[in-house]
């Protein structure tokens, strides 16, 4: 599917990192939680705690589908990406904060399609890992009522 090309250099800087993850999502097509295939492309992307995260996630999609496969299944669509459901339909670099070895990039994203367009910051938690740097997780930094609340690691792992 995708070459080791695609994984991110080790000289990327934390904002590349940042906008390499997005690119490999859009190019993925994912929504949801990504699925084995698409977290195999991924997992360069992500430190391990993440992908396996991800991964329990979608093991509790599947299981959610077995059971009741007439019910629309945890993570099965939306954007856990980013604070907004829909998603994104632009996203740059906004700010970088240092805090030693980790970076916090602060992206700025919009959603044109909605009406009116939404705007808003959410915080990619980016770190070195195995000589490169790789998304921890993601602080969602909306506040609207249905958007994603603190943390994507706490969201992945919300459903028992």
């Amino acid at each position: 599917m995708f070459t080791a090309g695609c994984a991110p250099k080790g000289s990327t800087t934390p904002s590349q990192t940042a906008m390499q993850l997005y690119a490999m999502l859009d190019a993925l097509g994912v929504r949801g939680v990504p699925d084995e295939d698409a977290l195999r492309a991924l997992r360069p992307f992500l430190t391990d705690s993440l992908a396996d995260a991800l991964a329990h996630a979608d093991a509790e999609r599947r299981v959610a589908v077995q059971e009741a496969p007439d019910d629309k299944p945890p993570f099965a669509d939306g954007d856990p990406f980013s604070s907004l459901f829909e998603g994104r339909t632009e996203a740059r670099p906004d700010t970088v904060v240092m805090r030693g070895d980790t970076a916090l990039v602060v992206m700025a994203f919009s959603n044109k399609t909605q009406r009116p367009a939404v705007n808003w910051r959410d915080t990619i938690v980016v770190t070195p890992f195995n000589g490169r740097l790789v998304v921890a997780d993601i602080r969602y930094g909306a506040g609207w009522e249905f958007g994603f609340t603190g943390r994507l690691l706490e969201v992945l792992y919300s459903v028992p």
